[in-house]
């Protein structure tokens, strides 16, 4: 799913590696028939994007719907990009004519799943077809974490006005470039490398922000090292040169300060294999936010 995090990559770069495309406006808006399902899709998954990025356009997010309840609830399946291999399945608990709700990090589950990479002439049910055992796999669970074939309790939801691409306010806080290598290098002294960058910020997105300013924030970084210091490691011969990349989410207040044992969450860390991809459990996404405070803004 872009990204889920390879197309962040992709994206960032388009704009100038300015790691804030979030700020600006989505050149490539969704012009599908969903577009209530497509807004709690993107404010559901923290590190959607919203669309499809391939070469220098885009195509539209993907969604299948599996059922209604009998309170309009709505279950359904959701890609933003078939080549990455990560699928999600969600519930809509409502919408109206301006806004959708849902439970905030209880509505959605991710998977990989193998796929087509491509975008074009992909099969009429493709969709349908990737996420069908998923969908008999975990629909009991979401089921009932939201409260599947119950009186919409709107108290319980958070709401978000209907749009065709994700933005985040244009003033909401930025990390900077020395805030992002100190909350990269704080990871990587548990890494224990003999040679690590003291440089290895690459991107960093904002994700989300709660009700009272504190921000979810991604950075991306890489660690680009050799434990032989005299080999070259623009040497394509050099096989003891090694990359490892990182992706951590943090969540920072206002002024971007953060807790160091407990604000920051790595989400991808391996050596070696450069995709960004990464599936997790909405349950730790939740876990992570209440111990940093975080508020959802229900509504009334």
């Amino acid at each position: 799913m872009k990204k889920l995090i390879s197309v962040f990559l992709l994206l960032i770069s388009l704009f100038g590696l300015s790691g804030c495309f979030l700020n600006k406006e989505n050149p490539w808006p969704y012009r599908g028939e969903h577009k209530e399902l497509y807004t709690t899709a993107i404010y559901s998954i923290p590190n959607s994007v919203g669309c499809m990025h391939h070469g220098e356009g885009a195509y539209d997010a993907d969604i299948y719907i599996w059922e209604q309840d009998d309170y309009g609830r709505i279950l359904y399946s959701y890609c933003e990009d078939y080549s990455n291999r990560v699928f999600a399945l969600l519930i809509n608990q409502a919408y109206d004519d301006t806004s959708t709700f849902f439970y905030p990090d209880k509505n959605y589950a991710l998977t990989y799943i193998d796929s087509e990479c491509c975008y074009e002439g992909v099969e009429k049910n493709h969709l349908k077809n990737k996420t069908y055992d998923f969908y008999l796999s975990v629909r009991e669970k979401l089921k009932n974490d939201n409260d599947w074939n119950k009186p919409i309790d709107l108290k319980k939801c958070v709401s978000y006005s209907i749009t065709n691409h994700k933005v985040i306010e244009k003033d909401t806080f930025q990390l900077n470039k020395d805030q992002c290598n100190e909350i990269l290098n704080e990871y990587t002294k548990t890494l224990n490398f003999i040679n690590p960058s003291s440089n290895p910020y690459r991107y960093n997105t904002i994700l989300q922000v709660d009700s009272e300013g504190k921000i979810l924030h991604q950075v991306i970084g890489n660690h680009a090292y050799y434990d032989k210091l005299e080999w070259n490691k623009w040497d394509p011969y050099a096989k003891e040169y090694t990359y490892y990349d990182i992706v951590i989410w943090v969540i920072t207040d206002l002024d971007g300060n953060y807790d160091k044992d407990k604000g920051i969450l790595v989400m991808y860390s391996k050596e070696n294999v450069s995709n960004y991809t990464f599936i997790y459990e909405t349950s730790v996404i939740e876990k992570f936010k209440l111990i940093n405070g975080w508020i959802y803004q229900y509504c009334e």
